[in-house]
């Protein structure tokens, strides 16, 4: 059981070189030239912020290494990494809402995914429309603090919106493909884990649930979604009716394998290229 649980731990180097791959493929399409070991490291460092802040939200500091490494401003830089994460939140958005209705769940849920499905559909329409957002930002000049930066919000906005418009075209299915097999390999990872613990749980039932408690952990309550991941995993295991002993077992093999190795990786890939605020 010790060599399925390494196993899984070791599985992290191809999941994580999927995803830096898939980031530095946007980067390729807005002309952003980055050798991929360099790329890769910055990728680990935002790894390891996004895991030692809530809701991931460290993963943004990629931006900075954009503008201090390639001078790029930071409403371009943000297209790319904001583009980046939306592909695993829509992939564990359709998943989770297709475990809730396979798991018979629909009617707990109800209510939190109806809401929440309605809350994405209103940003993509915001974020895919330059009027709804043009109508948003200029929101923001009825507050006088933001007074003398309406220039600057203005032509951020302006750079940000074509940069992520220009990215919206077919090449973005490859982006796609690398999303699918990034999440396969960290599936296998999690189905792994459940073989150590000695729980027969089948490979869905397994995409479900990774599906659904990583989608939890988005919500920027918890760091590295302690608490919260241990709860939902404890109630969607109580379903195929496995014990909250296992499932809180199981839980805690999730956090050392993704949270505890990527963090200490990318913290080793930070150190080894950190920011150059100097510039």
């Amino acid at each position: 059981m010790v060599i399925l649980k390494i196993l899984a731990i070791l599985l992290n180097v191809p999941h994580i070189f999927i995803k830096s791959y898939r980031w530095n493929f946007l980067l390729r399409l807005q002309n952003i030239h980055y050798r991929f070991t360099k790329s890769f490291f910055i990728y680990m460092s935002g790894l390891f912020f996004s895991f030692i802040t809530p809701g991931r939200l460290g993963e943004f500091i990629k931006v900075l290494y954009l503008k201090f490494d390639k001078g790029i401003n930071l409403s371009l830089g943000l297209t790319s990494v904001l583009l980046d994460r939306l592909f695993d939140l829509v992939l564990l958005i359709f998943l989770a809402f297709l475990g809730i209705w396979y798991l018979g769940i629909l009617e707990i849920f109800f209510i939190q995914g109806f809401l929440s499905l309605s809350v994405i559909i209103v940003l993509f329409i915001i974020l895919f429309d330059r009027e709804s957002i043009e109508k948003t930002i200029r929101l923001l000049y009825n507050f006088s603090f933001v007074e003398k930066y309406k220039n600057h919000i203005n032509e951020g906005f302006n750079d940000f919106y074509d940069a992520f418009y220009s990215l919206i075209n077919l090449k973005l299915f490859y982006a796609l493909v690398l999303t699918c097999l990034s999440y396969f390999v960290l599936v296998l990872q999690a189905y792994l884990l459940t073989i150590a613990i000695q729980e027969q749980i089948s490979f869905m039932n397994v995409c479900f649930f990774m599906a659904i408690s990583s989608l939890i952990t988005f919500i920027p309550i918890s760091i590295s979604g302690l608490g919260t991941r241990d709860a939902i995993l404890i109630y969607l295991f109580s379903i195929i009716n496995i014990p909250k002993e296992n499932a809180v077992v199981f839980s805690l093999l999730i956090f050392i394998t993704f949270y505890v190795n990527g963090g200490l990786l990318g913290a080793i890939c930070f150190n080894i290229n950190p920011i150059k605020l100097e510039k």
